[in-house]
Formats: C-alpha cells, structure tokens, sequence
C-alpha cells in the first residue's frame, strides 16, 4: 500500500512539472525540473531571472545536473537567454521552459503596459503607492489631504519641479518624461518616501 501511494506521488510530481504525464526518468536520474516562479508579470523592457532545479524521483535537488536549455513561444513578447534572464519585449503573453536531460518545466510569462496615469495618495504619514510604476511621458497626480504635506525629489537628471511649502486639499500633478527611478520625499513629516519607476 506504501508502495503504491508513493508511485502516485512521483506521478503527480512529474505531472505538475512537466514531466509529460510519464513515470519515467530521464538522464541522470533527472525525475522533473522546478521553477523559481511559476508565472512572472512584468511591464515591456524589463528583465527578471528564473532558475531550474533538477529534481530525482524522491524530490532531491540534483547538484551534477547539466545546466537547462531554454525556449519562448513567443520570443516578440517575452525572451530568454541561456542563462534563464527574461526581458519583456511587448504586451502580450509568453511560456518560458526550461529543459534539463528530457525533463522540463515552463512559466507562464504575462506582460501588460504601464499606466500612463497614477494617483498617489497620501493617507497618514505615508505615499500609497509606496512606487508608482509609470510610462515615459506619464503623469502622477498627488492628492494631498488636509493634513499638509510636500513632495521634495531627489536631484537627479530629469526629475520633475518639487511640490514644495505645505500643501492641503488639493491635487497637483507632475509629469515623468526620462526612464528612471525618482524618489522623493516630505519634508515635512520624517520617513514619508515614495518612488515613481519610469519605464519605457
């Protein structure tokens, strides 16, 4: 009985990495590879890292494994090098596997546009959202409350006019034309800090 439900479980576990339905295992002993992420959302032009572990039929990292080789379905959305750096190229979605001896895992890779607005509001002594993630040539508006506070950018190459003295009961708004990350923060109350990351 032992016997059985343990075959049952490697089963599932080949299954659920991509190890195509089959009790088998491959060079090495490689029994399924497991990702990092299972999905990743990212915004066109930025990169994020996946990893592959090769696993044995007792769920053992494999440290002689070779390294995986990598593949998109759709590398005009979403590339891959060989070392499993992926960069989002357009709005759209993308697999990204991974393949070490027969075994392989993929992630699914969904790659949505910036907003070309964000509201950044000020509840308490804190900026929501801590970081605005904002196209090239966006804006963020600032919606102070009643209680005053500034808005004091760190001097940096292409950062916006500050939104200085204390301002209450009104929104302002700043637009972001270079690819950076600005931050900022009030003055007037200490730790109140905010981000805007401006992508392409």
């Amino acid at each position: 009985m032992l016997k059985k439900v343990g075959m049952v479980a490697v089963f599932a576990v080949l299954s659920a990495c991509g190890g195509g339905g089959e009790n088998t295992v491959g060079p090495g002993g490689v029994a399924s590879v497991v990702l990092n992420a299972p999905s990743l959302s990212m915004l066109p032009g930025l990169s994020d890292q996946l990893t592959a572990v090769a696993k044995d039929a007792q769920g053992n990292t494999i440290a002689t494994a070779p390294a995986a080789t990598w593949t998109t379905s759709n590398s005009a959305v979403a590339s891959v090098n060989a070392t499993g750096l992926v960069t989002a190229n357009a709005v759209g979605s993308a697999s990204i596997t991974a393949t070490i001896s027969g075994k392989s895992a993929s992630a699914q890779v969904t790659v949505a546009a910036a907003a070309t607005v964000v509201t950044v509001n000020m509840p308490g002594l804190s900026f929501t959202p801590f970081r605005a993630t904002l196209k090239q040539g966006g804006t963020v508006n600032y919606v102070f409350p009643s209680l005053a506070h500034n808005v004091i950018f760190e001097r940096v190459q292409g950062a916006p006019a500050d939104i200085p003295g204390q301002v209450a009961n009104q929104t302002i708004s700043r637009q972001f034309n270079s690819v950076r990350l600005f931050k900022y923060t009030c003055t007037l109350h200490n730790g109140m800090d905010g981000e805007v990351d401006v992508v392409p």
